[in-house]
């Protein structure tokens, strides 16, 4: 795996992990949703979801240096999105009752969330698996329940 490019390992992971995260907020946020529905989404942005952001803002730290200054503010600029957004959301008081708020909210999160991946896959994707520490990447592959 050392030879092969990150893009494809990345946009694999990013596929499942879209997925996880339309299906932790998709049914939250339709309008016949219920504040319990609401409640179990915040949950996951408030746990599941900073972890893996976090994982992968350190991925992106361990490659940092082979990136351009560009490339860096930009994914900086995102990952500091994803590490706010949920935390802002989860501190709206009474947001479970307030259906279109919540949808409008989390559909922003989303955005940013998609925004994030294509960057990580732009920007990473053409480097070498070898450019991250051993482990690392098939680390964010189980975690996602991907095999490489």
């Amino acid at each position: 795996m050392t030879s092969e490019l990150l893009r494809p390992q990345l946009q694999r992971e990013h596929a499942s992990w879209l997925e996880d995260v339309a299906e932790a907020l998709g049914p939250a946020q339709r309008a016949e949703a219920g504040p319990w529905a609401r409640w179990n989404a915040l949950r996951y942005l408030e746990s599941t979801f900073p972890e893996r952001v976090g994982r992968e803002r350190r991925m992106v730290q361990e490659v940092s240096a082979r990136l351009t200054d560009p490339q860096r503010a930009r994914l900086w600029a995102l990952g500091e999105l994803l590490d706010l957004l949920p935390a802002y959301i989860g501190h709206q008081v009474g947001l479970c009752h307030r259906a279109g708020e919540f949808s409008a909210l989390t559909g922003r999160l989303q955005e940013a969330f998609g925004r994030w991946c294509r960057a990580v896959e732009e920007d990473l994707g053409p480097l070498l698996a070898s450019a991250l520490p051993d482990g690392l990447l098939e680390e964010l592959a189980v975690e996602v329940g991907i095999a490489s």
